[in-house]
């Protein structure tokens, strides 16, 4: 549960993200709210309605006039918080979200520039939609002297805001992604202008310690003359005329949330119906959006190794995998759809036989019942993203596994990494016969070590939750420099510092 001891004397907080957390859409008697979900969403609302506060972002839709307006007020009135929507036209969405946040920002961020489009008018146009945020801010009487922007969509919001000399008290950023390395980073015409944008916070979050370390190197290329003060996980800056503090805040789902529900009898029920539905076999899960930073294709390229390899694993395993529908209409999608397809098909056309198939395909959407239920009756949660900013199908998978009788098989490249190393598998998902070993290992772990394992996650992604994460982001926003630099570690994890520093 969120603790909310200081909220009486605590400033309003303004949360900026590119979505509301609501989406309007349209009824017969014109447009109606409907409330988003979403891990983002459950940290903020709490702390907005208790603190008192506004968010700012776009309703998911383009709307005409001032038609929005009763909608949004209905929605403040009950949720203690109010909403500032920024209007979105179809060539925004496309040049802006579309192009240069997500054929720009988010392929390069992840490690794939072959894929980006460094395409002019996308980053005019990325421009333009962040102004029209940071006028939203600067002309609402809503906007509180804290403020909180969220993720690549608006990294120069802070700027802009700078430059209309907007009287803030504290202004922070948290990027939800990765955050790249100098080389691969230098390669996007645009990162001095990047960099310096993100010089504009007084606190810039990131979800790893190497995510963290990546910026720094970015920042000592862009700006050499840059004095930084080094800690493990955290780093204050000083740019000449002003200074900043930049740490890593390892991003937590709702524990509690996760964990009653799957404890729910009728969770239990569907878990147990649904095993009913798989057969008497052991289930490993995969649970991804439809994105390639995911690694769905190595994970199946790395089960069929594992069939081949380990013969027991025959009639003895299931994967069952869901896979959440993006972006579509973007042709790197398209194909991947195609291929994570076909591949499913191989394998299944491969190891089958008249009474087993080794996976269970699924695509589209499922209920939180029907999630809490996959979550806890998997024997194996295979987590394996090629890169990742923090990946919260892991900890959601551990909160719900209220039986303690799960593994959790995760990528080293995913941020979770850093956290929860001591109860996970780790593997590289590159590497198949790696992997294909760590399945054999997972499905036959002894129960004694399941629980083990088990135990050590669920208690740090209990301690770890996505309130602690908000809270202390807010905190150390609202920290003035002078009262410390270099903060103490975040981070939990005793063996953490053991890792490689690419498992973060």
């Amino acid at each position: 549960m969120p603790c909310t001891s200081n909220a009486v004397d605590a400033q309003p907080l303004t949360v900026v993200s590119n979505r509301l957390p609501v989406e309007l859409h349209r009824n017969r008697e014109g447009l109606a709210v409907r409330p988003s979900s979403g891990g983002l969403v459950g940290a903020m609302s709490p702390i907005l309605r208790d603190r008192g506060g506004t968010w700012v972002g776009w309703p998911g839709c383009s709307v005409d006039g001032d038609d929005w307006t009763a909608p949004l007020e209905a929605f403040a009135q009950q949720s203690g918080y109010s909403l500032e929507p920024v209007n979105l036209s179809q060539a925004d969405i496309d040049a802006y979200y579309a192009g240069f946040a997500n054929s720009v920002l988010w392929p390069l961020f992840h490690g794939f520039s072959r894929l980006c489009e460094f395409r002019p008018e996308f980053w005019k146009r990325y421009l333009d939609v962040n102004r029209r945020f940071a006028l939203r801010l600067a002309r609402s009487k809503e906007v509180g002297s804290h403020v909180w922007i969220h993720d690549y969509h608006l990294i120069h919001v802070g700027k802009m805001l700078r430059t209309a000399k907007m009287d803030l008290e504290r202004l922070g950023f948290f990027l939800h992604i990765p955050f790249p390395a100098v080389d691969l980073c230098r390669r996007m015409p645009w990162m001095h202008q990047i960099v310096d944008a993100l010089l504009a916070y007084d606190l810039v979050g990131f979800q790893t310690p190497q995510d963290l370390h990546n910026f720094l190197g970015c920042v000592a290329h862009c700006m050499p003359h840059c004095e930084i003060e080094r800690g493990r996980t955290s780093a204050v800056l000083d740019v000449g005329h002003r200074r900043l503090r930049a740490e890593a805040f390892p991003i937590g789902t709702d524990f509690d949330d996760f964990s009653e529900r799957a404890s729910r009898p009728e969770v239990a029920a569907r878990a147990e119906a649904l095993q009913r539905e798989l057969g008497p076999y052991d289930i490993l899960l995969g649970v991804d959006r439809l994105d390639y930073t995911k690694g769905l294709i190595h994970r199946l390229e790395a089960l069929e190794v594992a069939l081949e390899r380990y013969p027991s694993l025959r009639e003895r395993v299931v994967l069952y995998q869901l896979v959440v529908p993006s972006r579509e209409k973007v042709g790197a999608y398209a194909s991947l759809k195609d291929e994570l397809e076909r591949t499913v098909g191989r394998i299944c056309g491969r190891f089958s036989t008249r009474k087993w198939s080794p996976i269970r395909y699924r695509y589209g959407r499922v209920d939180r019942v029907e999630l809490g239920a996959m979550y806890r009756q998997a024997r194996a949660a295979l987590v394996t993203p090629l890169r990742d900013g923090m990946n919260l199908v892991a900890k959601e998978y551990v909160a719900s596994q209220v039986d303690a009788n799960g593994v959790l098989v995760l990528s080293e490249f995913a941020g979770a990494a850093g956290q929860l190393a001591d109860g996970a598998l780790l593997t590289n998902p590159y590497d198949t016969e790696a992997t294909a070993e760590t399945i054999r290992r997972a499905v036959e772990m002894g129960a004694d070590e399941r629980a083990s394992r088990m135990a050590m996650l669920r208690e740090v992604v209990r301690e770890t939750d996505v309130y602690w994460w908000a809270e202390r982001f807010v905190d150390r926003m609202e920290q003035p420099l002078d009262k410390r630099s270099v903060a103490e570690p975040l981070w939990r994890t005793p063996s953490a510092e053991a890792l490689p520093l690419r498992a973060f």
